[in-house]
This record gives structure tokens, sequence and C-alpha cells, in this order.
């Protein structure tokens, strides 16, 4: 791959599943350029409400844990300066991080991301459409993908990028040479036709 294009592959962990009303207690995110993990960004979430007791059961993070977390507010400068503008923002079942953090961000009067983005589950589907299930777990297992702690923020998100590199890698075979063909990738903004070496518009 010679795109220098980023990837920034998020996963969060929350206090349920309702953007408009449950919290982030965990963050990372993890930054793809030319085949690469080059970065990691990673933090426990002061969500401000306690835990429920089955989100402690399924992630290990009790409410103890967050006491002296930064607060979602204390970290949106560094997640936005470490997203950039021109990044694609990806995670496992997209839609869910995407609006849990637009929802925030929205609660703290910020500009929504308006980043392209892609879905590694939809991107499975595509690439491996005949596997029987597609969740993150299943998926490392079948592709040899190392996932120590499962629903722990940092590790689900190291683990997508490794599976986003693999199947990328699959495209490329196939002959995708540009970001722009990705199957699933969305919002990504018009532009002039220009050379391969400019832009986005070279992938591999």
């Amino acid at each position: 791959m010679t795109s220098q294009t980023p990837f920034i592959v998020v996963d969060l962990e929350t206090t349920g599943l309702i953007p408009s009303l449950d919290r982030i207690i965990e963050f990372a995110a993890v930054k793809v350029v030319d085949g690469k993990i080059v970065e990691e960004w990673h933090s426990l979430v002061n969500p401000g409400i306690f835990v429920p007791a089955e989100v402690t059961h399924f992630t290990g993070i009790t409410t103890e844990m967050l006491e002296d977390s930064p607060s979602f507010e204390d970290l949106i400068d560094a997640f936005l300066g470490f997203m950039g503008e021109e990044a694609i923002f990806v995670a496992h079942n997209v839609d869910f991080d995407r609006e849990f953090i637009n929802s925030h961000l929205k609660k703290w009067e910020k500009e929504p991301m308006n980043n392209p983005y892609l879905c590694t589950v939809d991107l499975a589907k595509k690439v491996h459409p005949n596997l029987s299930k597609y969740n993150l777990g299943f998926l490392a297992e079948t592709f040899g993908v190392e996932l120590p702690q499962a629903h722990r923020a940092l590790h689900d998100a190291k683990a997508t990028a490794e599976l986003l590199l693999k199947f990328l890698k699959v495209l490329e075979n196939g002959g995708l040479r540009q970001i722009k063909d990705i199957p699933g990738l969305k919002n990504l903004p018009r532009v002039e036709v220009a050379p391969a070496s400019q832009g986005q518009g070279s992938l591999f």
C-alpha cells in the first residue's frame, strides 16, 4: 500500500447502546498508514455516572476504575487532533461508534465528524461472503488476529485494524487501486480527477 491517507480505527466501550442517553467509558483509536499500524491513542473516560453491573461484567470496567479518568470533554481536542480532517474513520459496526462520538460532540457544542467512514463488518461480508458469523471475536480467530482481551477498546481497535489490512490486501490482489472504490466506503468527498499520486486517489 502506498497511500498516505490515514485510516483511523476506533473502538468504544459505553454504558449502554443509546448514544443520546448512554456515555463512553473507554476510547481507543489506531492509525493505519501505508499498510501499517503507526500510532495508538487510548483513554478510559469518566462518564459522570455509575457503570451498570452488566457493563462491568462484559468489559471488566468498574465505576471505581474511572473516577480519576478524564471526561469526554477533556479528551475532545486530543481525539480530534489524532483523527484529523482527511482520515477515514473505521470501526466494527461503524454506525454505532460514529453516532456515539457525534452525539457526545453535539453535547459539548462541537461540530460533528464529517470524515469518510468504513465498516469492517460490511467490508468482511463483501470480501468473505460465505462466513457464518461476522462478530469481531469470530473474525479474529478465523484470520489469525490476536485479540488478548475482547470488549476492551484498545485490544478491539488493534484487532479491527489488523483485519482491515487483511481485507484491503484481498481487494488489492483482486485489482483494487483507489480508495474511492473500497466497497462500503461512505461520505467520501467529491474531488477533481488527479494523478494517482495525489490526494486520496491511490490506495496501493
